[in-house]
């Protein structure tokens, strides 16, 4: 079992001695969720919780995934880095897959995309992006991405995106890992059929008696290779030693300690982080 820190809405200037610390005991990696701006009022439905209503709220700080990882990746030489998640659809694809080439090139190859589609509508409308089509928008871009990754010069043409003869410099020596997240059918479906991988939104592990094999079976129906297939799943309750072993047992790959935020509160010194990450390893990890 691999265990990943999350540092989602950790403070910016504590990410690479987090990340350094991470790397020092034993961490596969460290996810970070994003969000390019957050409202101070939403009327979005958020997907992950019962009412509705999401834990994240304007002050909190969502740096720059990318940046803070070619921050990271130059204090650090084994540690990976995921995106968790980064909104796809509000970006454009050229860019997006020149920004994240550049990033596999400075870090050897240790960046791990972990996407979705979005919820927050206020977003997506702020950068004048239909939420409706967020689903169709990044299978295009998913599509345009992988094809410039290759070195090679791309025509393309679609309902969202449209180019001739465009190529990016540099482009990744390897594939740059696609990990699908999210919950909803054509999330689950995407994850299976176009990915490496899959993120869960937080669940239960008796859910995941459900959903883990369900993955693998889809993936066998899609006849894609489930050796290598990334099940990356954080837990909506209490981590366990027991609850590992089930885990482990069900086909899990990795799963998480929680943003620290969750774990110790808000407003978490750096020496508080780095002590709560010990008491992690020490219960979890093994060398």
């Amino acid at each position: 079992m691999k265990f990943w820190q999350v540092v989602s809405w950790c403070e910016t200037e504590h990410l690479v001695e987090v990340a350094k610390h991470a790397e020092q005991l034993g961490f596969e990696g460290i996810i970070l969720a994003e969000h390019i701006y957050y409202p101070k009022q939403t009327q979005s439905h958020y997907f992950y919780s019962p009412d509705g209503r999401s834990p994240q709220n304007a002050d909190m700080e969502f740096p720059d995934p990318l940046i803070s990882f070619a921050a990271i990746a130059s204090q650090t030489t084994r540690l990976k880095m995921m995106t968790g998640i980064y909104v796809l659809p509000l970006r454009h694809p050229i860019e997006a897959a020149k920004n994240m080439a550049t990033l596999a090139k400075l870090s050897s190859n240790r960046f791990m995309l972990g996407f979705g589609a979005g919820w927050l509508k206020e977003e997506f409308d702020q950068f004048g992006i239909e939420f409706s089509k967020r689903g169709s928008r990044m299978d295009e871009m998913l599509e345009v991405m992988t094809q410039l990754w290759s070195g090679q010069p791309l025509t393309f043409a679609g309902e969202h995106f449209s180019m001739q003869d465009i190529q990016i410099r540099p482009y990744p020596s390897k594939a740059i890992p696609l990990i699908g997240g999210g919950h909803s059918k054509a999330a689950i479906k995407r994850a299976v059929e176009k990915c490496d991988g899959w993120y869960g939104p937080g669940n239960t592990v008796d859910e995941l008696k459900d959903i883990v094999p369900a993955l693998k079976r889809a993936r066998t129906e899609a006849k894609r290779p489930l050796e290598g297939y990334e099940i990356i799943a954080p837990l909506s309750e209490e981590l366990t030693a027991d609850k590992c072993e089930i885990l482990q047992q069900l086909g899990v790959s990795a799963t998480v300690s929680y943003p620290f935020l969750f774990g110790i509160g808000p407003d978490s010194s750096l020496d508080e982080k780095k002590d709560y990450m010990s008491k992690f390893a020490e219960s979890f990890i093994k060398k």
